[in-house]
């Protein structure tokens, strides 16, 4: 179900052409029918084939995001893992970040670029480091004491090599389920970014920029919100059920693959 939503999502904008026009007004504000049967928008635009075009940048952008902060956090969280003079100093800048209104932040980066998704993306790192910093640290930490870790510092590899190629490949369910929470937390709050910041936005084309546009035309036509209300529950929902899933067989075997009773 996943993968079907996310295809859907990221082919949707080569669709949305033999559906409609999204972008020229071909009808009364809020009328009901048109193609698909979603009708029109706020400045009688169609909204199936905005609704096909409006998943892409959310999900890419999100995407990207997510690998970059995960990456970032893996790095630190596993140097926090081996331990230091800094840890602490590290970790107490890591916790005055969770008190920054990063909403506000990512609201105002997005109205003074343009209203871009991209300029959200900084953000969103930075707001998934001190969570996933700690998760990735408390992962890797009895790891490092292991046999196999032990015996590959024996044998002469470097700290780093050692993380690198034998605490890594171990943790890599639990990375994955730390990737899906952070990417639906991605498209949350750029979701949200956009929907606060519509009135600087000059397209429809994004699901949550389209609910906050048609909001006032909601008892007229209700698919004009309704519609990429339902396309972000699809795209978000499941992929939390499979995080579920995935982080519950990780606890059945265990961070080492090894099974274990819960």
């Amino acid at each position: 179900m996943v993968t079907l939503v996310v295809a859907a999502t990221l082919l949707g904008p080569f669709a949305a052409d033999s559906v409609g026009d999204g972008s020229s007004s071909s009808a009364f504000a809020y009328a009901t029918g048109g193609p698909m049967g979603l009708g029109y928008d706020y400045l009688g635009r169609p909204v199936a084939p905005q609704l096909l075009a409006g998943g892409q940048a959310l999900v890419l952008t999100a995407a990207l995001a997510v690998v970059l902060s995960q990456a970032l956090a893996l790095a630190v969280g596993m140097w926090m893992a081996v331990g230091g003079r800094a840890v602490a100093l590290v970790r107490f800048g890591l916790d005055v970040l969770l008190i920054v209104p990063m909403v506000v932040v990512a609201l105002i980066a997005f109205r003074t670029t343009g209203s871009s998704l991209v300029a959200a993306i900084p953000v969103v790192v930075v707001l998934n480091l001190p969570f996933a910093t700690r998760y990735y640290q408390a992962a890797a930490e009895p790891l490092l004491s292991t046999g196999f870790a032990e015996q590959a510092r024996v044998a002469g590899d470097r700290l780093p090599t050692v993380c690198a190629r034998e605490i890594v490949p171990v943790l890599a369910r639990p990375i994955l389920t730390e990737c899906g929470l952070g990417f639906i937390s991605a498209v949350y709050l750029m979701a949200t970014v956009s929907f606060l910041g519509a009135g600087e936005a000059d397209s429809g084309f994004v699901w949550s920029t389209m609910v906050s546009e048609n909001l006032p035309g909601l008892p007229l036509n209700p698919w004009a919100c309704l519609a990429p209300v339902a396309a972000i529950v699809a795209l978000t929902v499941p992929l939390s059920l499979l995080v579920d899933e995935t982080g519950a067989t990780a606890e059945t075997h265990g961070t080492d693959g090894t099974e274990r009773k819960r």
